[in-house]
């Protein structure tokens, strides 16, 4: 609510408590106290509100009613409208870079059962045996890059076999070059820094485009930003 300008704040708290449907009782104090703001600025609050037609204000004895007006319902109705198209059109996120040779072990990694399976079943594809080392070009994309992995939805569990236990990994999945389905990989256990990320996809994406290290390469990702503002401030089920 403090985030929001004192009089929206006021009108959804009216609004919340059923003040379009009637006359509900309300106090300068009860509104300060809801609203974390002085009490000399809820009272000046409603009376801009009552003059600008917002509300109407009807006094018994010491007791106050409220009710929101055509013209207050009207402004929540376009609070609303503004906010939903702010949570409902997809946000895209690039990263760019160049592709670089890794020490062979992507192959070994995604062939294991218990991560092929999961890849499969979870990404919708049966993966390529081996990973795209990407070596992002700037530093705008490497914070892209540390907003995904906050943002990444899809969980890879680790597991354990007769000789060792292996980590989880979280993924996202993105569009390659504007053109084929891919995943990013967030790995719990990397020798890579931020600015390196591997990419898992049905194909192998060094033939399938003829890349040689060094050539540079894009990856576009689409948020539904509930998603991504809900991932960054912590409040996911993932």
């Amino acid at each position: 609510m403090r985030l929001l300008k004192g009089k929206e704040s006021i009108l959804i708290f009216l609004a919340e408590n059923d003040a379009f449907a009637h006359d509900i009782r309300i106090t300068t104090s009860m509104l300060a106290k809801q609203l974390n703001i002085s009490q000399q600025t809820a009272s000046r609050l409603l009376i801009q509100l009552e003059k600008e037609g917002y509300i109407t204000r009807r006094i018994v004895g010491r007791e106050t009613y409220v009710k929101l007006t055509k013209n207050g319902m009207n402004e929540l109705i376009d609070l609303h409208v503004r906010l939903k198209r702010i949570f409902e059109q997809p946000v895209q996120i690039t990263l760019e870079g160049r592709v670089f040779s890794g020490l062979g072990e992507g192959a070994y990694y995604i062939g294991l059962p218990g991560y092929y399976t999961q890849i499969k079943e979870k990404l919708g594809f049966e993966p390529f045996l081996g990973t795209l080392n990407i070596r992002l070009s700037s530093s705008a994309a490497v914070e892209g890059r540390i907003l995904l992995e906050k943002a990444a939805d899809i969980v890879i569990e680790g597991f354990k076999d007769e000789k060792r236990s292996y980590g989880s990994a979280k993924c996202i999945k993105a569009l390659f070059n504007d053109k084929d389905e891919c995943a990013i990989l967030f790995i719990e256990r990397t020798h890579h820094d931020a600015s390196v990320i591997e990419v898992v996809a049905p194909y192998n994406l060094r033939e399938r485009y003829g890349l040689k290290d060094g050539d540079k390469v894009k990856l576009t990702v689409n948020l539904q930003p509930i998603l991504l503002f809900s991932n960054l401030l912590g409040t996911s089920n993932v």
